[in-house]
Parts: C-alpha cells; sequence; structure tokens
C-alpha cells in the first residue's frame, strides 16, 4: 500500500499517524504486507503502531522524513515509547523498517522524551538504512519473551539521541539499543548520545559499528553474556582532553570476544572491564589517547569478586593519561604480547606507576612478552611494568599471589 494512494499527506502540514496506522490494521488482517512510503516529509502527532508481517519502507533515508511536531505531538493517544513502534503485550514477528528517517525534535536533556523506532516483543524482525535525529533512545529493540530474537540493526545513524523520559531518569538515552537475546547490531552509528550503543542479555553481537561524541555514559555499555564485539570504535571527543566516559565498558558477565576494535579520546578508559567479567578474549584492539588504555574495572564489585579466565593479546595502549593497562581483582587470567607506548600523559604520581600497573587482588595470572616503551623526546612513561604489591600494597591479603612475570621494558624502570 503506497500511503499516497489513501491520501497521506507529504508535504510536513498535516497529521499522517491515523492514517498509517489504519493502512496497517488492514493489512494485518489480511496476513500482512508493505506501507510504502514515498519521499516527503511527514507529520505525526502519534505514534505509529507496527504488527506481525508488516514492513514499514520509505524510499530513502535522506528523503522520506518523519518528524514530530514539537508543540502538538503531545502523545495524548497511545502513549507509546517511540515515533514507530510496537505493542509489547502482543508478540511480535516479521517486522520491518526501512530507508525512513525520523525526526522527534526533542530538546537536549529535555524529559518526556519518545525514541525514534523502538520495536518491542519482536522477533525475526530488522530496522535497516534508517536515520533519526533528537529522540530519547534512537533506535531499539526490547522487551522481547524468548531466547532467540533473530533481531537485526543494520546501517542506522542515530544522531543527537540527547533527551529523556522524565528528569534525571538513570534510563540515559542511548543511540542504538538492544536488550533482546540472539539479536545483531550491524555496520551502524551513533553521533552525541547519551550512551552511543548499549547491549544487555545474552548472545548478542555488534560488528562495524562506531560511536561518537557521547555525553553522559560510554560509547558502548555491554552487559550480555556470550558478547561478540569486532570492528568497532569509539571516539569520545576531538582530542584527549574533550572526551568523556570510556570507549567500551564490559561488564559483569561471561564469555566475550572484543577483536579489532579502537577506542579514541576517551576520558576514562579505551576498553573497561567491570569485575566480575570473565572468561573474556581481548585481542588486537587499540586505545589511543584514553585515560587508562585498558583496565579492570572495580565499580561497585569489591573483593571477594573478580574477574577470572581474561586472555589479552595483541592489544596497545598509546598515549595515555595515566596506565596503558591496569589490573586489579583477576586471576588465572593472560596477558601476552601487549604493548603500552608513551603513557603517563598526565604526569607521574605515585598512584598512576606503570605503563602496565598490577594493583590488588592478583591471583595466578600470566603477564608475558609485553612491550613498554616511551619514543618521545620528552619521557613521561618513567616506569614500564610496575607492581604496587612489592613496595605499596601493605595487606597481604591484597598482595598478588602466584602471578608469573616475564618482562622487560624498552623504556622505563621495571618493579615487580
Amino acid at each position: 500500500m503506497n500511503i499516497l494512494d489513501f491520501g497521506a499527506d507529504p508535504s510536513g502540514k498535516f497529521e499522517n499517524s491515523d492514517l498509517i496506522n489504519i493502512l496497517v490494521d488492514s493489512l494485518s488482517t489480511s496476513g500482512g504486507g508493505t506501507v510504502y512510503v514515498p519521499k516527503g516529509k511527514y507529520l505525526l502527532n502519534d505514534a505509529i503502531i507496527l504488527k506481525s508481517n508488516i514492513s514499514l519502507k520509505g524510499e530513502n533515508s535522506n528523503e522520506t522524513i518523519f518528524f514530530r511536531d514539537s508543540v502538538k505531538g503531545g502523545w495524548s493517544i497511545s502513549k507509546a515509547q517511540g515515533l514507530i513502534t510496537t505493542n509489547p503485550a502482543a508478540a511480535n514477528h516479521n517486522i520491518h523498517v526501512s530507508h525512513v528517517q525520523v525526526n522527534g525534535n526533542f530538546k537536549k536533556k529535555a524529559s518526556r522524551g519518545k525514541a525514534g523506532i523502538a520495536l518491542r516483543n519482536c522477533s525475526k524482525s530488522s530496522i535497516k538504512d534508517v536515520q533519526t535525529f533528537n529522540t530519547w533512545h534512537g533506535v531499539a529493540f526490547y522487551d522481547f519473551k524468548g531466547d532467540d530474537s533473530q533481531n537485526i540493526i543494520d546501517r542506522v545513524i542515530s544522531t543527537n539521541a540527547h533527551t529523556f523520559t522524565s528528569k534525571d531518569n538513570s534510563g540515559r538515552p542511548r543511540g542504538i539499543l538492544s536488550v533482546d537475546p540472539g539479536s545483531k547490531i550491524l555496520n551502524s552509528k551513533s553521533f552525541n548520545a547519551g550512551t552511543g550503543f548499549y547491549a544487555y542479555g545474552k548472545n548478542i553481537t555488534l560488528e562495524g559499528n562506531h560511536a561518537e561524541g557521547w555525553f553522559e555514559d560510554n560509547g558502548y555499555y555491554l552487559i550480555v553474556d556470550n558478547l561478540t564485539v569486532k570492528n568497532c570504535s569509539a571516539k569520545g571527543g576531538p582530542s584527549p582532553e574533550k572526551g568523556y566516559g570510556s570507549g567500551f565498558a564490559i561488564g559483569y558477565k561471561k564469555g566475550a570476544l572484543i577483536e579489532n576494535n579502537l577506542a579514541e579520546n576517551c576520558d576514562n578508559y579505551g576498553f573497561r572491564i567491570h569485575v566480575p567479567q570473565s572468561n573474556t578474549k581481548l585481542i588486537n584492539n587499540r586505545a589511543i589517547g584514553c585515560g587508562n588504555g585498558f583496565g579492570i574495572e572495580t565499580a561497585s564489585h569489591p573483593y571477594p569478586e573478580v574477574s577470572s579466565d581474561i586472555y589479552m593479546e595483541g592489544n596497545l595502549a598509546q598515549n595515555s593519561g595515566i596506565h596503558g593497562f591496569l589490573f586489579r581483582q583477576m586471576e588465572n587470567s593472560q596477558v601476552l604480547n601487549n604493548k603500552a607506548i608513551n603513557g603517563n600523559q598526565r604526569m607521574l604520581t605515585l598512584s598512576t606507576r606503570g605503563a602496565i600497573a598490577l594493583k590488588d587482588y592478583l591471583k595466578n595470572n600470566t603477564f608475558s612478552n609485553n612491550i613498554c616503551e616511551d619514543n618521545q623526546n620528552k619521557k613521561t612513561q618513567l616506569y614500564g611494568l610496575y607492581d604496587f604489591s612489592v613496595n605499596d600494597i601493605k595487606s597481604a591479603s591484597k598482595k598478588g599471589k602466584n602471578n608469573k612475570i616475564k618482562h622487560k621494558s624498552k623504556s622505563g624502570k621495571d618493579v615487580f
């Protein structure tokens, strides 16, 4: 069904949500179909509610534009959480949104925000080749009740996911989000969101994505059992001083592969592993100009919780503000063939010694063939590998135990 054949207005003057929902209902009763939206500007004063076996397809994401009137779009009927969404009380399947643009026209940090596209309790569904602007979440899958949603987000660009649902809401605005098990987020970009990408649950994959300019949390905040993150990037700001948070925060779960990713100009960590994240591999990642390049972050999980079976190989931390690599509360792990180059850019204090720093509660770990080097004319990385258990940790319970270390820095003093 071409919506223009039924009287839709592409001029941006008259409201279209009622008409489009009638067409969705009509197709749904006959088994499904496609609602086609030619190029134009389509005003929505309420949400489009999609149903199973329905595709909402535009001409292209630059010219098929849905937008909300910032004054009249009060959501008085549906109270839906997105401009394009589904009914979470129903089990929805085979829903597809593609080739459209959605502009929520919500101001930064305002309240009562709505998502651009939020498909709830869906399976075998997709959001592809779309753009969103000025929303709560840009695009999202959530509320699926099963074990394997098979949902896909692909080639999405979210810009300014920057509003809130209520004042000081802890549900930070996220550019691209999925909490549905078995979902994939591919080849997508998030600019100027509270958090660039967020995932929670199990068996979620992110590949080929980019986050930039987030302002509330992290480029990627991922709390997922059996997580895969490959060929993704996070740029906190135009310089290390203007970045925010961490590029990749991987937390609290088990089983992750983090490979061939880049974190750049992040104020906190490039790659932050939250205790007790375990059974996790970080391979061939790069952290450039971040506060700490890579680190084990205790946050709200103090000892005796630990991360275990962490495997790190071929990672590079360069021009780190503090440490290239920081380890604590970790056991039975291997740190092999990584590089820390030109660390301690924020100047050296007792607490920041070591391009590679070993702190408290480390047990049965192997650190071998890692490189610490400072090739600057004015050296900042005065220490290479620094084990705080030697001189600075007095408590016997906190000192490292049974760690195997084979190391000699190319530049900087080693203490272990």
